[in-house]
């Protein structure tokens, strides 16, 4: 059997005490061959999150297809250390029998979840249509808590407001600007792109920053600029325009599907200045992918509620059990108002959220050369495999790398695209757990850098990555993607560029 700690750095000695002991003797009671088995050892930091304290993930859609196949994998053990510690050991052993048993069919599974969607890649998963409905249902959200969703990041804080990181970065812009113009080719617009706008105060920020720069130096870009505010939430919007009033000549406001930026900004392909966006990337939907042996494999997921929990909640909110799930459905595609009043609706979509998890097997990509990483990334999946460990699962970030993708197309050829988010630098650190994790309503996954940066590259920009270095202890990475000739010059011109990881 492999076993991966991916706990290292997060548990302690002493947390593995019971679970490594527990592993041996649970697959020791399954008469299975154990050299075909795996099992990570995670630490999911999230608490809450779409996994099992024990779960097993076998090789087939079908229960017992793995056995057929004397040379494939059966299948893997994951176990959340942090969760896992706590259980009484018989409990553990038991656990993991159980699960083993049921996952391969040596059992049939009597209790089996109730199922929110049938077998499908990650990205494809209903899980998203929750995290659409959050962020498009926002205001609902917000006032049945009484709080705001900035209150769900880590330590309450975004790093896409720093007022000093944008000084910086605004510094290097005008400098861009200073050098078209010294060509005579700056646009008579200047046009600023944000994706995903939060409240607006990154908007405000930026805007304040760029002010306080032209002031300086006597420049009167400020006029110019056509400054777009893109996301797909109304609510997000309406509060982010009021948040750059003073501004509102400049502004523009757009709903926008991030998964497809093209289709709504074709008019403005080859005439941005500057991008950014600020943790929307580790918002959008993700594949993922694995390799064992010669061969290649995804998880496929299955969003489920067990049978206990949709019990309470039947009973919680006054829905026949049998009308749990099209009413889910319906609030999904409709809104909370669908369960009659908005206060409830938000309660128990709310309530059904904290009980989804998602089950999970492995099935073999048969031909990873022939799958594209995303529709407009000229990168294919045997090309991730082969910088891959053995049972190390990264995130292809599919939805991710195509926004980014039809961003680099929107580019002027002195343009720059800057992302603040959960970036990934190297394969190697995917030994730890990198999500998904549930935020309130929303998800959020860690980010496939080196995948940007091969997707970049080929499409002839420089793609940049580097740690947030203006907060301590953030987990913020900025990426800067600036097309390769644009790159050198601005390094020519001795602009602090971020440095390539």
């Amino acid at each position: 059997m492999v076993i991966q700690l991916s706990c290292i750095g997060r548990a302690q000695p002493s947390d593995l005490g019971a679970i490594l002991p527990a592993l041996a003797e649970a697959a020791e009671a399954v008469d299975l061959d154990h050299a075909r088995l795996a099992a990570v050892l995670d630490w999911v930091q999230y608490r809450r999150n779409f996994r099992a304290p024990v779960m097993v993930r076998p090789f087939g859609r079908v229960p017992g297809a793995a056995l057929a196949a004397p040379d494939a994998p059966l299948a893997e053990i994951a176990v959340d250390v942090r969760r896992a510690k706590d259980l009484p050991y018989d409990r553990l052993v038991s656990e993991i029998v159980d699960r083993l048993s049921k996952a391969l069919g040596l059992i049939p599974d009597v209790h089996e979840c109730i199922h929110l969607e049938d077998w499908v890649r990650p990205s494809k998963s209903v899980i998203w249509s929750f995290n659409r409905s959050y962020w498009r249902h926002l205001a609902a959200w917000d006032e049945t808590f009484g709080k705001d969703y900035a209150a769900a990041l880590p330590g309450g804080v975004s790093d896409g407001t720093n007022p000093v990181f944008w000084r910086d970065q605004i510094e290097r812009f005008l400098q861009t600007l200073d050098r078209l113009d010294e060509w005579s080719e700056l646009p008579d617009e200047i046009h600023v792109l944000e994706f995903g706008v939060g409240d607006g105060l990154q908007a405000k920020v930026w805007l304040d920053a760029f002010a306080a720069g032209c002031a300086a130096r006597g420049r009167d870009y400020l006029d110019r600029v056509r400054y777009l505010m893109a996301d797909y939430s109304p609510h997000v919007l309406a509060r982010a325009r009021e948040r750059v009033a003073g501004y509102a000549p400049l502004v523009e406001a757009l709903e926008l599907d991030f998964r497809n930026p093209i289709h709504g900004l074709a008019h403005l392909r080859g005439r941005v200045l500057f991008a950014h966006t600020s943790n929307l990337y580790d918002n959008l939907p993700t594949d993922e992918l694995m390799r064992v042996g010669d061969r290649a494999y995804e998880p496929l997921v299955r969003a489920s509620i067990t049978p206990g929990e949709l019990a309470a909640l039947s009973e919680r909110h006054g829905v026949p059990q049998a009308r749990l799930v099209p009413t889910v459905q319906e609030v999904l595609r409709h809104g909370p108002e669908r369960f009659g009043d908005v206060g409830r609706g938000v309660h128990f979509w709310s309530e059904v959220w904290d009980a989804v998890h998602l089950e999970e097997i492995y099935e073999e990509i048969p031909a990873p050369h022939a799958m594209r990483v995303a529709p407009s990334a000229d990168l294919h999946l045997d090309e991730l495999l082969e910088a891959l460990p053995e049972w190390t699962r990264v995130h292809t970030s599919t939805v991710a790398i195509e926004s980014f993708a039809q961003t680099l197309a929107l580019l002027h050829h002195e343009g720059v695209v800057v992302a603040q988010d959960l970036f990934v630098r190297e394969v190697g650190q995917y030994a730890a757990y990198r999500g998904p994790g549930k935020l309130e309503g929303s998800i959020v996954n860690w980010l496939n850098g080196p995948v940007f940066q091969q997707v970049g590259e080929r499409s002839g920009f420089q793609v940049a990555i580097a740690p947030f270095a203006y907060r301590p202890g953030s987990n913020t990475v900025v990426l800067e993607a600036r097309p390769r000739d644009a790159y050198a010059r601005a390094a020519q011109a001795g602009a602090p560029l971020v440095a390539a990881a």
